[in-house]
């Protein structure tokens, strides 16, 4: 079934989004936090080569075609003690 994405994503619907596009096979809002604090190439944030989050609310968004580019041609990404696949088990 097809469907419209979404101009912005927060954590939440972003996290919700990578699981339906099959991009993770698990992933939270927290999940997501997680990456953008450690991932070294992630797309948002304050620095000279990142986008800026959009707020909307208390909520910070950010632009559905940047967010998933950043999911498409990677490891998927791995619960808590998952050892890294490096893409071999995608379907």
């Amino acid at each position: 079934m097809a469907f419209n994405l979404p101009p912005f994503v927060t954590f939440r619907t972003g996290a919700e989004l990578l699981v339906r596009l099959g991009l993770a096979d698990s992933i939270t809002a927290d999940g997501l936090r997680y990456i953008a604090r450690n991932a070294q190439d992630w797309p948002f944030g304050d620095g000279p080569n990142q986008m800026p989050y959009v707020m909307a609310g208390r909520a910070r968004t950010m632009e559905t075609g940047v967010f998933l580019a950043q999911f498409q041609n990677r490891p998927r990404p791995g619960g808590r003690g998952r050892k890294s696949d490096q893409g071999n088990n995608r379907r």
